[in-house]
């Protein structure tokens, strides 16, 4: 395995490993740094992987994934976006990122492009120069307001790019593409031969009310070089059992299916069958939870937008707030290092997200009220 510069280490873990350090040496911390729901997985879940543990569905099973679950997701994208997906193009894998990073060692050759939009998940650059070393990665920047730059992006994309790398609804920003945003991509990829999206759309269960979700699925002349890929890990507050999936073309799913036989085996059998649970049952967690999130949300952009050094706009989905500092004078790093040696506050460098967001940082909201209410407080005295 090559490693190039580009494969670098996950700001967030780093942070939350300082943390958990100090709070061992005695120190009340307060970490607003791991993207991490902060519900109970559904007792539905835990009992199908029980049963599922308990009748004998614990050896290998299909490298690709259980049949059962894959028309199961099939079923229900189809009668979302009206698809017509079958399980023959869904590959189930250990987590979401594992779905991207299989489809961009599938995809990529020597010297292909890859374009990244910015802000991106902080994984995408380690994630395509693990894949294949020799990859150019072009970042094509959000504009300030979080919108589409089409002239930037219609620039950076030409017939050497495998791949546009997007992350719908956006982490770290909480933003999210319009349908014509969306559409635009999708245009400025089709009218290259070989130019697939990969859109990560794992928070898309997670939005604010009057709010509204543009999967890339909707574009149907781009399914046959579209890779979505999701998983429970934020619906369903699953984020240690490791369980996402991919929709893709066929051909594609099986090369992605031949490079999991290879080298994971499979993905672990009585997490799928938990998962498919999940289907058998109303997903009526999420309403009161996105409710709840949004309440905080408010909460959280109204008392830190008070503070002289913070300048930021209420996202519409996730549990991500995404900050300007510039007024501080300080870049993204020694701003939360800052933070956290003086009032015990872990957030996130923006520059983890892209280079070009280093007067940025992120929260994550994820906590109860009372947590939140008392970092405000923290924050308040910080200078």
């Amino acid at each position: 395995m090559h490693f190039t510069e580009d494969v670098k280490e996950a700001l967030n873990h780093k942070y939350s490993d300082m943390a958990d350090e100090m709070k061992a040496q005695g120190r009340d911390i307060i970490s607003l740094c791991v993207g991490e729901p902060d519900m109970k997985t559904p007792e539905y879940v835990i009992e199908g992987i029980y049963e599922a543990m308990k009748s004998g569905k614990t050896r290998y099973s299909n490298c690709q994934g259980v049949k059962e679950l894959r028309e199961a997701i099939a079923n229900d994208v189809n009668k979302t976006y009206g698809s017509d997906y079958d399980a023959s193009e869904v590959m189930i894998t250990p987590g979401v990122k594992p779905a991207s990073y299989f489809a961009l060692c599938s995809l990529l050759e020597p010297n292909d492009e890859v374009v990244i939009i910015s802000p991106y998940y902080l994984s995408y650059p380690s994630n395509v120069a693990l894949a294949e070393p020799t990859a150019k990665m072009v970042y094509v920047c959000l504009n300030e307001d979080l919108t589409l730059n089409e002239e930037a992006l219609d620039k950076a994309v030409n017939d050497n790019t495998k791949a546009i790398l997007v992350n719908s609804p956006n982490n770290p920003a909480g933003s999210m593409f319009t349908k014509e945003e969306v559409e635009v991509i999708a245009r400025i990829a089709l009218k290259h031969p070989n130019t697939y999206v990969i859109s990560d759309e794992v928070y898309e269960k997670l939005i604010y009310r009057g709010q509204i979700h543009h999967s890339f699925i909707s574009v149907k002349e781009l399914k046959d070089r579209l890779v979505v890929v999701n998983g429970y890990s934020k619906s369903h507050s699953m984020t240690g059992y490791r369980l996402g999936y991919a929709l893709a073309n066929s051909k594609l799913t099986k090369k992605m299916a031949l490079y999991a036989q290879q080298t994971i085996t499979n993905t672990s059998t009585p997490m799928q069958y938990g998962a498919l649970a999940i289907y058998n049952h109303p997903w009526d967690h999420i309403e009161p939870y996105n409710d709840y999130l949004e309440e905080r949300m408010n909460y959280f952009h109204t008392e830190l937008n008070k503070h002289p050094y913070f300048n930021g706009k209420c996202p519409k989905c996730s549990f991500y707030y995404w900050v300007d500092i510039s007024a501080s004078g300080k870049k993204s790093i020694e701003f939360c290092d800052d933070l956290l040696e003086k009032v015990g506050i872990v957030a996130t460098p923006g520059v983890t997200f892209g280079e070009e967001w280093d007067n940025y940082i992120r929260f994550s909201i994820a906590s109860p009220m009372a947590t939140l209410e008392k970092a405000i407080e923290r924050i308040r005295d910080y200078r």
